[in-house]
């Protein structure tokens, strides 16, 4: 596969990790949400897409090291396949109240899954598959936990229990 191709495999990913970490951070803060464990969740789960992306970065920062330019490129303007894909699934990882949040999470995270799939699907076997490999189990590590607490409702926060 040639580089260009990787890197825009690898900019959109990072870019998608940005996105959810950024909503889930933005989640964790919102004024209705009172449970400290659900808002720790959210936490983790931001944690863990700035994790990705910055492990994402840093294969795509080993691989410009291995090609011969003459000056160092541009950052990333525009995105590839992947990105526009995800833009597409309208994924917003929000809600007006906890329970809709939970489901629109949900949702975020089949979708990222999807993203990851197709990604995985168009590399060779090698590093970067497994890479990806690894950061996909743990986004579909994080989809049971968004799953669970929806499928556990005296878990819920009380001002959740009665919007369902």
């Amino acid at each position: 596969m040639e580089y260009q191709q990787l890197a825009e495999i690898l900019n959109d990913l990072s870019a998608i990790n940005r996105e959810r970490a950024k909503a889930y951070e933005e989640a964790s803060f919102l004024n209705f949400i009172f449970n400290l464990e659900l808002r720790g969740t959210f936490a983790l789960l931001a944690n863990q897409s700035r994790q990705n992306s910055f492990a994402l970065r840093q294969h795509l920062e080993q691989l410009q090291s291995h090609i011969p330019v003459s000056k160092k490129p541009m950052p990333q303007l525009t995105f590839g396949y992947l990105f526009n894909l995800w833009k597409e699934m309208g994924v917003s990882f929000s809600g007006p109240n906890i329970y809709d949040m939970l489901k629109s999470s949900e949702a975020g995270e089949q979708a990222i899954q999807v993203i990851y799939s197709k990604a995985i699907e168009q590399l060779p076997a090698g590093e970067l598959h497994y890479l990806l490999e690894n950061q996909l189990r743990g986004l579909q590590n994080s989809h049971s936990v968004v799953k669970g607490i929806l499928n556990q409702p005296q878990k819920m926060p009380q001002k959740m229990k009665k919007t369902i």
